[in-house]
């Protein structure tokens, strides 16, 4: 009897070799140092343009609070004709907004009416400057010049500023009224001696006094 042997000779397989690995790495790095700047470029362009978008929008909302506020209002308080400041107050017609005043404080756009108090800019953004200038021209022919800078900083590898000048010029046509005064309380001013802006507001027929705003004034 005969016996058969068949013998299967296993395929060899070639291992990955150094040199191989060395290659693949270095496409690797050529491949990410193509790719990775077009990454970053494409997310501070999108930043920046979110950035310029955040501060027009609220730039242009906040000088349209300011533009509806004065053109309601019924008299320019303060600064006096001729005058400059950084502080906006308007008489108004209610005693509930009255005064009104708009200022710069902590680098932001702060509106009061009477005893309420809110922020018209965004805390995404940086008020730089604002300032207001009484142009009237008599007491029958007020307006106000308005100007507001806003800024935004984009934390990057390297960070990007973007600044927004706003102004405007608003006229009013007095009426100077106050349909439910009965308090006759002060003018808005400047507490010189604490370096605080100082009003009253009529509560229940008492003029309450306020003092908010550190005052600083250009005339």
């Amino acid at each position: 009897m005969k016996f058969i042997f068949f013998h299967y000779r296993a395929e060899e397989r070639k291992g990955t070799t150094l040199i191989e690995v060395i290659l693949f790495i270095a496409l690797v790095s050529m491949m990410m140092g193509t790719v990775l700047p077009l990454l970053f470029n494409a997310t501070e362009s999108r930043q920046r343009q979110d950035a310029i978008a955040l501060v027009e929008q609220n730039g242009a909302q906040v000088m349209q609070t300011i533009v509806q506020e004065i053109r309601s209002a019924e008299r320019i308080l303060d600064p006096p004709a001729g005058g400059t400041g950084y502080i906006l107050a308007l008489q108004t017609e209610s005693s509930g907004t009255n005064p009104t005043i708009i200022a710069l404080n902590s680098g932001a756009i702060v509106l009061v009416k009477g005893d309420t108090r809110r922020i018209l800019s965004s805390d995404l953004v940086g008020v730089t400057n604002f300032a207001v200038d009484n142009t009237s021209v008599s007491e029958d022919r007020q307006s106000v010049a308005v100007v507001l800078d806003l800024r935004r900083i984009i934390r990057l590898h390297n960070p990007l500023e973007y600044l927004s000048h706003f102004d405007t010029v608003v006229n009013l046509y007095p009426d100077d009224t106050l349909s439910d005064d009965v308090c006759s309380c002060i003018t808005p001013y400047c507490d010189t001696d604490a370096n605080m802006y100082t009003w009253q507001i009529c509560h229940f027929g008492t003029c309450v006094p306020y003092a908010d705003f550190e005052c600083v004034y250009e005339y």
